[in-house]
């Protein structure tokens, strides 16, 4: 796989996600990040930092994103919520979850 073809998630930790271009385009606010004109240093670099999100959220969440990519919109919804729910177990906060689905998935 080209490197092009990948985006580096990077979490608070420093812990490294190197996923799938396409995967990581389930976020608009990626997507915002890698393909906006003006120079995000995103672009520029393919890499995403997330200075306020753990390891165990972000990996959580690029599960997610190839989840999204696997299913489809919509009709797996209780498959979303137990995600969701697993996602709030490992945090152990509620609204830092909502926070993270509403910066990375959902936007």
């Amino acid at each position: 796989m080209k490197k092009e073809d990948t985006v580096k998630l990077i979490s608070a930790e420093g812990m490294e996600f190197v996923i799938d271009k396409e995967a990581a385009m389930v976020s608009q606010t990626i997507r915002n990040m890698l393909t906006s004109p003006g120079g995000f240093a995103e672009a520029e670099h393919g890499e995403v930092t997330f200075p306020e999100i753990s390891a165990v959220i972000l990996e959580k969440i690029c599960q997610y994103f190839y989840w999204s990519l696997q299913y489809s919109r919509g009709k797996e919804t209780d498959e979303l919520f137990s995600f969701i729910i697993r996602m709030v177990f490992l945090s152990g906060r509620s609204t830092y979850v909502v926070r993270v689905l509403a910066l990375c998935c959902i936007a």
